[in-house]
């Protein structure tokens, strides 16, 4: 299991979420996706976008249809191997 963090820092925080918006509505539609969430910090512009993924592989697949989608070409991703997860 995968977790990846985007994070974005934009002044223009309705323009950056609409474009992670776009950027995420492909996401069910890629094998190995299993969870998304946007979080915003409090008291700053920046937003966290978190995914976890079956493995790489299938991260890299949905990272390449993408396309132009300006927020995540602009964001650098952290990877995070999953350890332990208790819900």
């Amino acid at each position: 299991m995968l977790t990846i963090v985007h994070t974005f820092d934009a002044p223009d925080r309705d323009r950056l979420l609409s474009d992670i918006r776009s950027g995420l509505d492909t996401l069910e539609q890629v094998g190995g996706f299993k969870y998304a969430s946007i979080n915003e910090q409090t008291n700053s512009n920046e937003i966290m976008v978190m995914t976890k993924w079956e493995n790489l592989s299938a991260y890299e697949k949905w990272a390449a249809t993408v396309g132009e989608n300006k927020a995540f070409k602009q964001a650098t991703p952290q990877l995070f191997d999953i350890i332990d997860e208790k819900s």
